[in-house]
């Protein structure tokens, strides 16, 4: 999942309310702790297929939050007429990774030496997955 940095609500709002798009917020006491977006293709011949990018409060990675916002969201585009998710991971990303992999999601390509991550201090594969829904 990729991960990014959202300054303000007013900039959430701006990212949720994309065309195109379905928007999922996780909360917990009222606080915002996750945020999924797919985005879908917009021509008929790529309306089938959303690529999923999500970010996670750090206090709450490592929790089920994760897994309950991606399924449910999951389940939403489905009815919506998706029926292929894609998402990009680093291969450091552990936790991610195990969550889609959970979730029936298949490792079916890789970016070799995509991004530099300072926490190991060397390049990481970038992985992209799917799934049928």
């Amino acid at each position: 999942l990729k991960l990014i940095q959202i300054p303000d609500k007013k900039e959430l709002r701006k990212w949720l309310n994309t065309e195109n798009t379905f928007s999922y917020i996780a909360e917990d006491n009222e606080q915002v702790i996750a945020v999924l977006k797919g985005i879908r293709g917009k021509d008929s011949g790529t309306r089938h297929a959303a690529y999923l990018s999500e970010a996670t409060h750090p206090d709450y990675r490592n929790t089920d939050t994760d897994l309950a916002l991606t399924s449910f969201a999951l389940e939403d585009m489905k009815q919506d007429g998706v029926s292929l998710a894609r998402v990009n991971v680093f291969s450091d990303n552990l936790v991610s990774l195990k969550t889609l992999l959970s979730l029936g999601f298949t490792i079916s390509g890789t970016v070799f030496r995509h991004h530099y991550s300072e926490k190991i201090q060397q390049y990481v594969d970038d992985f992209i997955l799917h799934k049928l829904l």
